[in-house]
């Protein structure tokens, strides 16, 4: 007898149509696993290496970032802007090399006829260095343009392709913003996304212009670079203290902002996308209960359509466990189908996703393990009953099943 010929024959027998429906939910339990685990890996990915970027030295003062030790009340009474002082406060700080204030806003900007709608944001002129974040063409903002509130503007790597789609050269024209025409001074190297978070999609104008246009006198985060020589978590109890001094605190008030390092913020990234992540298992898990309920009813369907099968086996030899181990096989055939197959779907989607949001697919090995083992599990678990099934039915029963 031909092996080849009966792995083959065996394997031809799992493909009916009942058989293909319950491989095909296997597989859609799998790829679930692996796309959405992929996706959220690659968006904490994405953001982690711009964290990378800044520096571990670096400390972020905002009024939306939460750090675990914080209480309810006081992340309550968060304010959605930072009063206007805190960058020079966190300058004055002997520890703190660079400070820069940023605030983002939104609007319409305009180039010839072009016309699109982007983020705005204001920064001082240590944003770049601060930030990892560097110019391509021309510069960025200076000091004497904040200092005078000069029209003028720097434009992020991929606003400038679409502004620009013939590849002209964008330094020395105007960019039009709320009524006012600025000067183009500069481009920014291509950074990429943080999260959903266009990087490449921003106008950079001076601080205090886009204070002034928005009518907004404060700011929404301030980066402050810390000297090498200090330690980090002094200096952000210093600049703590000396913030809510500047704002004129009580003891007994808490504190509308957060000074967190950049080991905070992947941190609390880390347990945000962790969260997202088991949940997201839980979900998938349900497709693969579903998928393993769907194998189970064709075993049994098997059972029932092979009874006379069972009945003649049994006659001429066939012990329980020859039973029990032929309906096993097949449901662990049919269970690793739908994991092949599950696998290059999840990994295809997850990819093509990726590719389409224009973000760097990270999908790891203990990602599609994960998905493996719990389909493997899944799978496997529900074929058991239909095994044991068969195997204890009586062979005089069996042969007279009509």
């Amino acid at each position: 007898m031909d092996p080849y010929r009966t792995v083959r024959d065996f394997l031809l027998r799992q493909l009916d149509a009942t058989r293909l429906l319950a491989v095909l939910g296997v597989a859609i339990g799998c790829a679930n696993i692996i796309a959405l685990i992929g996706v959220t890996d690659t968006a904490k990915y994405q953001t982690f290496s711009i964290l990378r970027d800044v520096g571990a030295n670096t400390l972020f003062i905002t009024s939306f970032v939460e750090t675990g030790d914080e209480e309810a009340p006081q992340r309550s009474q968060a304010m959605a802007f930072l009063p206007k002082d805190y960058p020079a406060v966190a300058r004055a700080n002997q520890n703190v090399d660079l400070a820069a204030g940023v605030l983002l806003m939104s609007g319409h900007v305009g180039v010839g006829t072009e016309r699109i709608y982007t983020t705005i944001e204001g920064a001082e002129p240590d944003y770049t260095e601060i930030r990892g974040h560097g110019v391509e063409q021309g510069r960025f903002l200076s000091q004497a343009d904040e200092d005078s509130a000069a029209l003028v503007c720097c434009l992020g790597y991929e606003l400038t392709t679409e502004l620009f789609p013939a590849g002209g050269d964008p330094l020395g024209q105007e960019l039009v913003l709320k009524g006012q025409r600025f000067e183009i001074v500069g481009t920014m190297i291509e950074k990429g996304l943080v999260g959903i978070e266009r990087m490449d999609h921003r106008v950079f104008i001076p601080l205090s212009v886009c204070q002034e246009l928005y009518n907004t006198p404060g700011v929404h985060t301030v980066l402050a670079r810390v000297s090498d020589r200090a330690d980090l978590a002094v200096v952000k109890t210093e600049l703590e203290t000396e913030l809510r001094r500047a704002s004129g605190f009580s003891e007994e008030q808490p504190s509308d902002f957060t000074v967190a390092s950049v080991e905070d913020l992947t941190g609390i990234i880390s347990s945000t996308t962790g969260i997202f992540e088991f949940l997201l298992v839980g979900i998938s898990s349900v497709a693969l209960l579903v998928a393993g309920i769907g194998i189970m009813n064709v075993m049994l369907m098997q059972v029932m359509g092979r009874t006379r099968e069972i009945g003649v086996r049994r006659a001429v030899g066939a012990r329980r466990r020859d039973i029990y181990r032929q309906f096993v096989e097949e449901a662990v055939v049919q269970t690793l189908m739908g994991t092949a197959l599950g696998v290059l779907l999840g990994i295809w989607a997850a990819r093509a996703f990726l590719l389409y949001m224009d973000w760097v697919p990270h999908l790891t090995t203990a990602t599609v393990l994960l998905a493996v083992f719990f389909t493997l599990v899944s799978g496997l678990l529900f074929g058991l009953y239909p095994a044991l099934y068969a195997s204890r039915l009586k062979p005089i029963d069996c042969l007279r099943y009509e």
